[in-house]
């Protein structure tokens, strides 16, 4: 009799228990979707919590059967290395960074071809609000990375482990590149360019580093000297330069009336300065009776949506800056400011490699809104939109979260926005200033306003 209750009693206990893990189990997807729907709002760092979870911005929190397989080999990885590695690790911080960067790296590959989705560790997220609010400490360049053919890198490619298989060549197909010098910054009077190939900085090659420790490598205390190994486009060697660090302020408006009355307005790149800037040079420009408009994106590697939609509103009154195609939705148009005004004067838009992101948003509504032509060469081709989540350690998470098309529904990630008349800028070891008797592409553009005002009654003004 004794012996039967205390099988029954076993039997209760060990039903009691496996009840117990599985409503802890749904307990804490239910709390982890709550918070995702809390942290979603603006309380922290939600967004890796609810894409875990599925869950959507403003969407109502749903019950889902999630699975913990990946997390569980994360646990069986991690406990290994805890108990079975060589060394002692002392800071798992640092592995848990790992874990991340290496999870966001399987993006880069097909299908998703994701080159921006990045993770931010807190020093890095710091310097990275500190260039958005118009100034940081550095060599005044945008700095990404761009896909290679890997027949470029022959010794990079089929060296692995004989025992474990894995790659110890490192053969990515990614390389670190200037996406744009800033205006009269270290790095573009010391000759830096846009599209160039960073193959090492300092005396650390840049294959075996991710972007943000390249970004941090270059930035440093003013005064100091970074040097940079850079392959220059059409170039067959590569160039070491020497750059001296100083603090950036970035203005990212520039403006003057040129001769004809021919306004020049430069935007060096999209922050919280800049439509109030633009807003100022036009009503300055227009002061001064501006009869036509050379504007200069080159080397704008963009910036902020929503900055970036405030400036386009002051070159159309109304109608789509862009569309916006988030996971699953429709598009959906983003449309201008109204009552900000149109511009009404000829006009032609300067744009190379380095125009890029929300730059190339601007140039698309120019070249689809026919307010001008776009001279230059080819733009960088980034269609995509990256919201970054604060985490709750101080990092953040930079990721991609929608597709943006033009205002004709033209997707130009991968592709660019082709100028309406080609014009490469002749090549210099020195730096070329904008508008300077080199600036081959700034003549052309020069010359088709003179065309433009010459078949104009405006003209006789």
């Amino acid at each position: 009799m004794r012996l039967r209750y205390q099988l029954v009693l076993a039997v209760l206990v060990i039903t009691l228990m496996i009840s117990s893990f599985l409503a802890g189990r749904q307990f804490v997807s239910v709390a982890a979707v709550a918070a995702g729907a809390g942290l979603e709002s603006g309380r922290g760092g939600g967004g890796l919590v609810s894409a875990l979870f599925g869950m959507k911005e403003g969407a109502k929190a749903e019950i889902e059967d999630v699975s913990l397989q990946p997390l569980e080999t994360f646990q069986e990885v991690l406990t290994h290395l805890r108990r079975q590695y060589v060394s002692q690790i002392e800071d798992e911080r640092k592995m848990s960074y790992g874990a991340v960067r290496g999870m966001l790296s399987v993006l880069r590959d097909e299908p998703f071809q994701d080159r921006y989705s990045r993770f931010m560790e807190p020093v890095e997220y710091r310097s990275f609000l500190e260039e958005n609010e118009g100034h940081f400490g550095g060599i005044g360049a945008e700095i990404g990375v761009r896909e290679i053919d890997v027949e470029e890198v022959p010794e990079l490619t089929g060296v692995r482990c004989p025992v474990c298989g894995s790659d110890i060549s490192n053969p990515k197909r990614f390389q670190t590149v200037i996406i744009a010098p800033l205006p009269d910054s270290p790095a573009e009077r010391a000759g830096i360019r846009a599209g160039d190939a960073i193959l090492r900085i300092d005396d650390v090659p840049t294959a075996g580093i991710t972007l943000g420790e390249a970004v941090q490598r270059i930035k440093g205390r003013p005064g100091t000297v970074v040097k940079l190994l850079v392959s220059h486009r059409g170039e067959a060697e590569p160039a070491e330069i020497q750059i001296t660090r100083s603090v950036i302020q970035v203005r990212s408006v520039e403006w003057r009336l040129l001769p004809d009355r021919i306004g020049y307005l430069r935007i060096s790149t999209f922050n919280d300065t800049t439509p109030d800037l633009v807003a100022e040079a036009l009503a300055d420009l227009r002061g001064q009776r501006m009869r036509a408009l050379l504007l200069d994106l080159r080397n704008n590697a963009g910036g902020g949506l929503e900055v970036c939609l405030a400036v386009a509103s002051q070159f159309i009154d109304d109608g789509p800056v862009v569309y916006i195609q988030e996971r699953g939705e429709e598009r959906r148009a983003r449309n201008a400011h109204p009552g900000t005004g149109r511009l009404e004067v000829p006009m032609v838009a300067l744009v190379n490699v380095g125009t890029a992101s929300s730059a190339e948003i601007l140039a698309g509504v120019i070249q689809d809104y026919q307010l001008g032509p776009l001279v230059g060469v080819k733009t960088f081709g980034k269609g995509l939109v990256q919201t970054v989540y604060p985490l709750h350690d101080g990092s953040a998470l930079a990721l991609t979260t929608a597709r943006y098309f033009t205002p004709k529904l033209r997707d130009i990630d991968h592709r660019g926005i082709s100028p309406d008349f080609p014009v490469e800028q002749q090549e210099s070891k020195e730096y070329v200033p904008p508008l300077d008797a080199r600036d081959t592409q700034g003549a052309e553009g020069m010359k088709l306003l003179r065309k433009a005002l010459a078949g104009s009654p405006a003209a006789a003004t």
